[in-house]
């Protein structure tokens, strides 16, 4: 289930940085998928596209897999390499003497 998750937060990693830089920008002239006039830059805001909706839906994948994520490994009791070290016994350390 661990491994399937991952690779699913990989996918949906992978897709989103390619769904944002297929989005055109506010002020940009010219999207991948078609052109905008000068006017639409002052133009009120426009209905949401279906690249919007699914940047917004494969975000949400992105969250809910971190979480899940999250939630398993600390569940899993990883171990630290520290863990495994052996501090060695120190000499006692005495009072000084003269007072």
């Amino acid at each position: 289930m661990y491994t399937l998750a991952l690779v699913l937060q990989w996918i949906a990693c992978i897709l989103l940085i390619m769904l944002i830089l297929m989005q055109s920008g506010k002020g940009s002239a010219a999207g991948i998928f078609g052109s905008s006039n000068s006017d639409s830059v002052f133009a009120g805001p426009t209905a949401t596209t279906f690249i919007t909706k699914l940047t917004a839906a494969v975000a949400l994948v992105i969250m809910i897999t971190s979480i899940f994520l999250t939630v398993n490994v600390s569940k899993r009791g990883m171990t630290s390499v520290v863990d495994s070290v052996q501090i060695p016994a120190s000499a006692p350390i005495s009072a000084p003497e003269g007072k």
